[in-house]
């Protein structure tokens, strides 16, 4: 019993005297942020293996069983998985005709569609909708039910054939459906691994920000534990005191950092923004212990950390657990190196040829970034402290107080001021390259990019299989909307630099592609051509520069590819096109795309995974920049302890804005202005416009506006704290 009451007066000794140290309130807004912040990344762990636990088992259930793998088995229905492509995304079409009533129904089916019929999930109907395109597989008569869809936004779409459409040779006998051929989602999304892995954006900052809340006010925190233990008290008893004084901020923190969780469970699905993903709420709640335990072991984790870090020191004389700053000298010296080291990365790896030395350009770049972002605090603090002395002059004649002395502690301790402005200037630079990282391409992605940009979609390549004989190919473009010229390349059959290709159509294709109208093959050369045709031709012949023309009716022998171009250099009807393919052909008899979109769909795909780096990265940088914001407030209020006796000398304790202002407020502006203007000058050498690499002026713009904000909340919640302090102040020796 005595024990028990022991345990809890240190219990309330740790929590009264958290709330009565200087700042004791903003360390327990930290560890609520702290504990929340860890607690909502685990929860994101937790969420990535429901969801693709989910998209798993619903993938598994749909897939494709092929009577190759069940020879046993009789043949139900004839398929064809396919993939169609939409505001550059692709996705899965699957096309199954039924040859039997016993075929078994895929999930989230609850009745096959008759040939020409299709249905579509509910993502695709409307996305489909939106272009005026709802009927672009057949008639749609439903929809997908989320039982039968990897996720609430795959875009998914069971379609039977027609008749002109089927073609026994293209497609596959199937028993059923079920642990069979995977379709939808599962093909294009990022793997998990992957996922978890950029979940240490988040994850880390979380865990710094949990650092630093740990040791907000650890000077008052080391004299108790120096106590407890002088009058013979234990590791228990300095647990007991220490958790006394964070155990509530930790456990609300954790609760509300699984609120988010608790909410998505409860509600039907959940969109994430920006990054246009929907997540399961059945998929969430079969893993509800996962996301409890989420909340509890950030709780746990929060507090083992706040009784590990508050040891008693065994030396003579107590080390404080607060971070220490550099020496005054390494900070000129840094400075010195700032502007120094921003020309060599922008200029020195550009000067190297990129074809011989592009790793080294790249290792070469990307040190000089890291070493930018560790000189450029420093770089803002020498250049406050030597505004000090001046701000103390001006001061001095205005009355400022508050402005007087900020300006000499400034001049006093610019290692102080680089820490201060650390946080910001690192997140701004690392923002922008993240940004640019995830927008790069691959060559041939560059190259289909650069395509795209200079025709746009006045030309497609259209490419026919040899199934078609010349009388159907014939048909076939009889049928193309008005102002759709066609020609047939016939690529060389030599080999080497000299092969040219064969360009053949009628007079008036030939005229829209400004070509001589002639019976006889002629050589011509790509500056006398339409540029529209030179660039279709990058794609299927090695030598642009020569190729032979002739003027052909109707083809004797029917080619491989065709270009098809508009006559008025406007786009073509891309769509129109497209049902013509398909409403008039069988299945993947034939295809057309503009230059060089394979190879951007599939840039895109990356470009959307890279979207997840941005999606977690950001918040983890801004969670870092809080971190340091806190980091700040706490040595502020050490700094204000010593403004004090300067209310009372005034009477007016309004100092505390003034000194507040051009300690925390003007330098953490500056730091911005300056990172901003840093971070645009570092990505010029990544930035090829011509490519589609640029950065992103809204990515940077609300990172430095949310930078901003935090910093006026800083400033406003040091000036209120440090007002309060002194209220408290009393002299003592003075």
């Amino acid at each position: 019993m005595r024990r028990q009451s022991l345990s809890w007066q240190l219990l309330r000794m740790g929590w009264a005297g958290g709330r009565r140290t200087g700042g004791g309130h903003i360390r327990a807004v930290a560890l609520v942020l702290a504990a929340a912040v860890l607690a909502l990344g685990l929860s994101a762990v937790a969420a990535t293996y429901a969801a693709y636990d989910g998209i798993e088992l619903r993938s598994a259930a749909r897939g494709v069983l092929y009577q190759d793998a069940r020879p046993d088995q009789a043949a139900v229905a004839l398929a064809k998985p396919d993939f169609d492509e939409l505001d550059g995304r692709q996705f899965s079409v699957v096309y199954v005709r039924p040859q039997s009533s016993a075929m078994p129904l895929p999930p989230g089916v609850d009745r096959w569609p008759a040939p020409g019929e299709a249905l579509l999930s509910p993502a695709l109907a409307k996305a489909l909708d939106d272009e005026h395109d709802l009927d672009r597989y057949g008639r749609a008569i439903g929809e997908i039910s989320s039982e039968g869809l990897a996720s609430p936004g795959e875009r998914y779409a069971y379609v039977n054939p027609s008749d002109r459409q089927l073609n026994a040779k293209n497609f596959l006998p199937v028993v059923g459906f079920g642990d069979g051929a995977v379709t939808g989602d599962k093909l294009f999304i990022s793997d998990r691994g992957r996922l978890l892995t950029a979940l240490y954006l988040l994850l880390l900052p979380a865990a710094v920000l949990a650092l630093v809340a740990v040791r907000m006010g650890s000077a008052g925190r080391d004299r108790r534990t120096a106590l407890v233990s002088a009058l013979g008290g234990g590791r228990w008893h300095r647990a007991l005191l220490n958790l006394g004084e964070s155990a509530l901020p930790v456990v609300a923190g954790a609760m509300v950092g699984t609120l988010p969780a608790l909410g998505a469970m409860a509600s039907r699905d959940v969109h994430l923004p920006w990054i246009n993903y929907s997540l399961s709420s059945v998929d969430l709640r079969r893993w509800w212990p996962e996301f409890a335990l989420a909340g509890l072991v950030s709780a746990g984790a929060l507090l083992l950390l706040v009784c590990v870090v508050h040891r008693p020191a065994k030396q003579r004389k107590a080390r404080t657990t607060r971070l220490a700053a550099h020496s005054s000298r390494m900070v000129q010296w840094a400075a010195m190196a700032c502007p120094i080291l921003i020309f060599a990365t922008v200029w020195g790896p550009a000067s190297l040829d990129p074809e011989q030395y592009a790793a080294l350009r790249m290792q070469l770049y990307n040190t000089g970034v890291v070493t930018v972002m560790a000189t450029l605090p420093c770089a803002v603090a020498v250049g406050a402290a030597a505004i000090g002395p001046r701000l103390a002059r001006w001061s001095r004649r205005t009355g400022d107080a508050g402005a007087l002395v900020s300006g000499r502690h400034t001049a006093a301790h610019p290692a102080v001021t680089a820490r201060l402005v650390a946080g910001v200037g690192i997140a701004l630079v690392l923002v922008s390259q993240v940004q640019l990282k995830n927008v790069q391409f691959g060559e041939n992605a560059r190259a289909a990019q650069a395509t795209a940009d200079r025709v746009g979609e006045s030309v497609m390549l259209m490419k026919v299989t040899d199934h078609l004989s010349p009388a159907q190919v014939a048909s076939l473009l009889s049928r193309m909307p008005t102002g759709v010229e066609p020609l047939a390349v016939y690529p060389s059959q030599n080999a080497g630099p000299q092969a040219t290709a064969l360009v053949r159509g009628t007079c008036p294709s030939l005229r829209a592609a400004r070509l001589d109208c002639s019976p006889q093959p002629e050589t011509i050369t790509s500056r006398t051509a339409d540029q529209r045709l030179v660039e279709a031709l990058r794609w299927i012949t090695t030598d642009v520069d020569h190729f032979q023309v002739q003027q052909a009716d109707s083809p004797s022998q029917a080619p491989e590819r065709y270009v098809l171009l508009s006559s008025d250099g406007k786009d073509l009807p891309y769509a129109e096109i497209q049902h013509i393919l398909r409403d008039t052909l069988p299945l993947a008899a034939a295809t057309a795309e503009t230059p060089g979109a394979g190879w951007l769909v599939g840039s895109r795909e990356a470009l959307a995974h890279g979207r997840w780096v941005l999606f977690l990265g950001v918040p983890g940088v801004l969670i870092v920049a809080l971190a340091v914001a806190l980091a700040n407030l706490a040595e502020f209020l050490r700094f204000s302890r010593k403004l004090a006796p300067l209310s009372v000398l005034t009477g007016r304790r309004r100092v505390y804005y003034s000194a507040a202002a051009w300690a925390l407020l003007v330098p953490l502006l500056a730091a911005i202005a300056t990172s901003t203007i840093v971070a645009e000058w570092l990505a010029a050498p990544q930035e090829r416009a011509a490519d589609g690499i640029e950065l992103s002026g809204n990515v940077l713009g609300a990172t430095a506006y949310a930078l901003a904000g935090l910093a006026v909340l800083t400033w406003w919640w040091g000036s209120r704290a440090a007002i309060r302090q002194s209220a408290q102040w009393r002299p003592y020796g003075e």
